[in-house]
């Protein structure tokens, strides 16, 4: 988060921009990208597809499950993850994980995770960020 302005630094517009922030947010490494975008097929490959493909699975997951076992006994967390997984007709937690870091929902949840690893005795139920996440949500 951004002190100065106490906002998201990962604000976007754009699906390619959405892409770029999850890459950097996670610090996905290239050299784990699949194999199938570095080979001579690749090459004809449009900007949109080379972009959807450049994706580190392994640092993705690592990252979730960090952060679904910092924020799994936080009854605001589980709140987020039960509406989260409702999107996809599920109740699995783990699923309203992935679902806040979409493209809808990823900056408001960021702003949220900040909040709590910097100071969890202000992430309550007024906590702004928290309060916005949730009615974007709903």
């Amino acid at each position: 988060m951004d002190k100065s302005t106490n906002r998201s630094v990962y604000k976007y517009k754009t699906t390619k921009e959405y892409r770029e922030c999850i890459r950097q947010f996670v610090k996905m490494n290239q050299t784990n990208y699949p194999a199938v975008l570095f080979s001579a097929d690749a090459a004809e490959w449009d900007e949109e597809t080379v972009d959807e493909m450049s994706y580190d699975e392994e640092a993705m997951s690592k990252l979730l499950d960090s952060i679904y076992l910092k924020t799994k006994d936080n009854a605001l967390f589980q709140n987020i993850y039960t509406i989260a997984a409702a999107k996809m007709i599920s109740q699995d937690h783990e699923i309203g994980l992935a679902v806040a870091f979409s493209y809808d929902y990823f900056s408001s949840f960021h702003d949220c995770l900040t909040t709590f690893y910097r100071a969890p005795d202000k992430f309550t139920e007024d906590c702004s960020v928290y309060v916005g996440l949730i009615k974007k949500m709903e």
